[in-house]
């Protein structure tokens, strides 16, 4: 049925995929064109074998339900003998193994391929050996362009410079901000603080002051890719600039959250990966100031044999982004025995199994300003739920914070 409707789709699809910021970056992209094009986008992150199909068809997952199942599949036949009038349709394309991007490309090939960056995810048994071999099976979706389509890679990452080497500039636009890589956007003189964000934009040899609402400067490989695919649209740069002001981080990729007793939550409890835990206490650290800074730390999933040194790294890096760290999970508690054998007071550091036992025992000694970083993968940790237990309005978490669904609430 998918396939059916994409055959009739006369709009332009833009596919991002990558080991990071996948989501985020599609919001941001989403910001900018919706200022001028109509455009449909996958919702949250349903972006795999299963959830690029519902996307297409505009219907739902009905998870166990069959009756909601049966609902679904005959309203998804209905919608694919109806034509989709977006103009841009914005596709997340996710991987967990070797020949699932065969399978997605095979539905629907892109006009634009985004590639995010490459970093060790999905290397359990079964999935990948290493980022080389993560990334070759993400290229497929550049592979799979069509005729004079475009790829935006980012050269800051080594594996993808490379490849850009390789396709040479035709048909291809680069992002970055390591200007050795002479990328077409790229950024410069980045600046943060708590309160606001702001970076230099260079392309086509002129400079623009990019200002948007995001922490982290890291923020800045979700915006370049934003900002050129507005470009590629036709957009005036000025336009895109601007439009990026809009844009709202999705929950819990470094949203901000108040927090008890006047302290604030940076919420990345989504998901977790070496390279965006670096990220984060990298964050953590530059705009904490003088501020009191917690890491909440949970597992990080699916490193298979490389778990133990990279929870290791991940430690060695606490003593200097955090004041106090608290762990959750098995994994875990091997950030804990690595930042205390780099010099953090054990007094300061704090073990767990559960997120809510967490938030029991911290709940009690949150102070006023402090700044808690929260992240960890999402089977087994959850760390969702210690933000839920310490934010001020637990009311508002299903508009503020990650898997609030019925679905989701029941599992542990």
């Amino acid at each position: 049925m998918a396939q059916y409707r994409m055959k009739r789709f006369n709009g332009k699809i833009i596919g991002i995929t990558g080991s990071v910021g996948k989501s985020s970056t599609k919001d941001a992209i989403f910001t900018v064109l919706n200022t001028q094009f109509k455009v449909k986008r996958t919702k949250k992150n349903m972006n795999s074998d299963f959830g690029l199909l519902l996307t297409i068809l505009d219907i739902e997952s009905g998870f166990s339900s069959a009756t909601k199942w049966s609902w679904f599949l005959i309203k998804g036949l209905f919608n694919c003998l109806m034509r989709d009038h977006s103009e841009v349709l914005l596709l997340e394309f996710g991987i967990d193994k070797p020949g699932d991007m065969d399978f997605l490309v095979s539905v629907v090939k892109p006009d634009i391929a985004v590639v995010t960056g490459i970093s060790p995810v999905h290397m359990d048994e079964g999935q990948f050996e290493n980022p080389q071999s993560v990334f070759d099976e993400k290229s497929k979706l550049v592979t799979a362009l069509r005729e004079h389509g475009v790829a935006v890679l980012n050269t800051d990452n080594d594996i993808i410079e490379n490849f850009a080497k390789k396709r040479g500039k035709k048909s291809t636009v680069t992002f970055g901000k390591n200007r050795e890589a002479t990328p077409d956007f790229w950024a410069s003189q980045i600046k943060q603080s708590f309160d606001w964000r702001e970076f230099i934009l260079h392309h086509d040899n002129k400079r623009y002051d990019v200002h948007a609402d995001v922490i982290g400067e890291y923020q800045a490989y979700v915006l370049l890719p934003a900002i050129a695919c507005g470009a590629l649209m036709g957009m005036p740069i000025e336009n895109a600039v601007a439009a990026i002001k809009k844009y709202v981080l999705p929950p819990g990729r470094m949203s901000v959250v108040p927090a008890i007793n006047e302290a604030i939550i940076l919420d990345s409890s989504y998901n977790a990966s070496p390279e965006a835990m670096k990220e984060a206490l990298k964050t953590l650290a530059e705009v904490g100031g003088t501020r009191r800074k917690i890491a909440v730390l949970g597992n990080m999933n699916e490193l298979g044999k490389h778990s133990k040194i990279m929870h290791e790294m991940i430690g060695e890096m606490v003593p200097q982004c955090a004041d106090i760290l608290i762990t959750v999970g098995d994994l875990a508690a091997v950030v804990a025995d690595k930042a205390k054998e780099k010099g953090m007071s054990e007094k300061n550091i704090f073990s767990f199994k559960t997120s809510l036992e967490a938030a029991g025992f911290f709940a009690e000694k949150i102070k006023k300003n402090d700044i808690i970083l929260v992240k960890g993968s999402q089977n087994n940790v959850r760390l969702e739920r210690f933000v839920k237990a310490l934010m001020v309005n637990p009311e508002q978490a299903k508009a503020l914070l990650v898997r609030q669904e019925p679905v989701w609430l029941t599992k542990m």
